[in-house]
Parts: structure tokens; sequence; C-alpha cells
């Protein structure tokens, strides 16, 4: 057997990567395109064609890359709620050495500042959290629930509230931290500011943190 040609296998490894990189940069572009698509029109609004053309590649490439929408719509949805789950976990070690309520006011901070830099996440669970489907109950047990157990043990340990206060509680915190920047375009017709502005999302968190822990509570 005649050894390889170092030269050969140099051309097969340079041919073969910026194939993989196009597919990769097309995977990448499929799913930002769905993520605003699903997030805008909601699931059943948006076709598979829709997110091809936005995504500006050839008819058929969402059904090989993802075997079709249902499958790219779940990763759309893990993608978004891991990213806020890992941002957040990578602040652990900080917020173990809080006390309670400073910590919970930490979480509340986190929440308005990671909403005001992904808005379509907000707009996709708007958009999904209204009607009962496969889609919110797939968010719920994977994604939604685990973390408001997390969330309901901190406001417990913080604010004393049982399980019935805790979700009034919730559902105030969660629309609060979000709206403001999920109604951007409202907001800057409305006062003439942008609501994603570096001294409005800190004014905006300063306030709910204010509101929902009572007292006013330093960094």
């Amino acid at each position: 057997m005649a050894p390889p040609n170092p030269n050969t296998d140099t051309a097969n490894q340079k041919s073969v990567r910026p194939t993989r990189g196009r597919a990769d940069s097309t995977r990448t572009g499929i799913v930002q395109a769905a993520t605003t698509l699903f997030s805008e029109r909601g699931f059943e609004g948006v076709s598979v064609r829709d997110i091809e053309k936005a995504a500006n590649v050839h008819r058929g490439l969402v059904a090989y890359h993802f075997d079709g929408k249902e499958s790219l719509w779940k990763l759309v949805a893990d993608e978004a709620f891991s990213m806020m789950r890992e941002e957040l976990m990578l602040r652990q070690d900080v917020m173990q050495d809080m006390s309670p309520r400073v910590r919970l006011a930490f979480i509340i901070r986190f929440y308005v500042r990671f909403f005001s830099q992904h808005p379509e996440i907000s707009r996709l669970m708007s958009q999904e959290a209204r009607q009962g489907s496969w889609r919110i109950e797939y968010l719920v047990s994977k994604h939604i629930k685990p973390a408001s157990l997390l969330l309901k043990d901190r406001v417990a340990e913080a604010l004393g509230l049982d399980q019935q206060a805790f979700i009034h509680w919730y559902y105030i915190m969660v629309s609060a931290s979000s709206t403001i920047f999920t109604f951007a375009p409202e907001c800057e017709l409305l006062f003439g500011v942008d609501s994603r502005d570096e001294d409005q999302v800190k004014a905006h968190a300063d306030m709910l943190v204010n509101m929902m822990l009572g007292t006013q509570v330093t960094d």
C-alpha cells in the first residue's frame, strides 16, 4: 500500500473545512431567522419556507439540518433558555456570599438586564403562554418549571412568601422585568426614550427591585 500523500491529505482537509464552516454558518443563520420569526409571529404563523427566505438559504435546508419546523422550534427554545441559565450560573459564586434579600435583588436585576438584551425571548414566551399546546407544555416542563422552583426557594428565603403569594409575585416580576423591552418601539413613541439604553435599564432594575422587595436594597 502506498504511503499517504501529504499534499493530497492537506488538500482534502482544506476542502472539508470550508464545507463544514458553510454548514455551521447555514445552521446559525437558520436558527437566528427562526428565533426572530417565531417570536414575532408564533409557531403557527411561520412556515418553513418563511424561515428559509429570512435566512436566505435554499429550499429544503431546514429539513436537512433540523428535521423540520417542530425540531427547529425546540432548538430555538432550548438555546434561548440555556443561554439564560448559563449566564445566571456564571454568577453563582458571587451570589453565595450575599444575604437572602440582596441575592434576590441581584436575581431581579439579572432578569431585567437579560431581557433588555434578549427581548425576543419574552416575545417568544408571549406567543406560546397564551394557549394550550405541545409547545408551552415543552417550555414549562423542560425550562420554566425547574427555574421557577429555584426562584420560589429564593423568594421564600428572602421574603417568607408561601405558594399562593409566590404565584402573584412571580408573574408580576417576570412581566415587569421584560415588558418595557418587549414594547421598546411603543416606549420610544410614547416617551421618546430607548428602553434598552443603559441608564433606562438600570433605572428600571432599581425600581423593580424596590417594588418587589418592599424596601430599598442597595447593590
